[in-house]
């Protein structure tokens, strides 16, 4: 069966960061596992249709990953709506950036998830993976 992960780094108050360059190396190592360990990357031009019929067809154990930016939170949120994500690897940075761009734009439907992971990594991030409850 496949998995659709979200990958998204975001502020205390919830803004996404889209800039990799300033933060520690631990994460740009960590991101870079995740894409090598994914079947696909996404990005914003994925067609919604295709991947509900890529997903509900697939034999074997596939990963689709989508990072979450600017670009492509529209996709995610319809992928949410859609309940296509089964997986949240989300990065917080402990800074209040105060403004900025939210990743979720719009109510989102009820969906129960559960923490699978959480860790910090030297008061510098913290990392919290969550998965869709079925």
């Amino acid at each position: 069966m496949a998995k659709v992960q979200m990958l998204a780094l975001q502020s205390i108050d919830g803004y996404m960061i889209d800039n990799y360059n300033e933060l520690p190396v631990l994460f740009s190592e960590e991101v870079t596992r995740l894409r090598d360990a994914a079947t696909h990357l996404l990005n914003e031009n994925v067609s919604l249709s295709m991947l509900i019929d890529w997903v509900n067809n697939e034999t074997g154990c596939i990963t689709y990953l989508i990072e979450a930016s600017w670009q492509t939170r529209s996709i995610i949120n319809g992928m949410l709506r859609m309940r296509l994500i089964d997986e949240i690897v989300l990065y917080t940075i402990p800074v209040m950036l105060g403004t900025g761009v939210c990743l979720y734009q719009q109510e989102l439907p009820k969906t129960n998830w559960k923490v699978v992971k959480t860790v910090s990594h030297n008061d510098e991030m913290s990392l919290t993976i969550f998965r869709k409850v079925k």
